[in-house]
């Protein structure tokens, strides 16, 4: 199965954005507003518990909106 064929759980997804911002947060490290967003992202050993207790439900909350609301965009110049 390739990665574009997986289902992931909600708490893989999670982990997976999580790796996606880290590895762009890397190349680019003097993004201070990137760096505190994983401080507040990172995983913690406890099932569904991150530094920032908020950042889980509002993860869940982002989950159940794919596919019902519109995806936001940044305005262009």
């Amino acid at each position: 199965m390739s990665a574009e064929e997986r289902q992931l759980t909600v708490a893989e997804a999670y982990e997976a954005a999580y790796r996606f911002v880290w590895q762009y947060a890397e190349r680019e490290p003097s993004n201070e507003a990137l760096q505190l967003l994983l401080v507040s992202m990172e995983p913690t050993d406890e099932a569904h518990r991150t530094n920032d207790p908020a950042s889980w439900p509002d993860w869940v909350a982002c989950v159940s909106d794919v596919g019902r609301t519109a995806l936001p965009r940044l305005p262009r110049a």
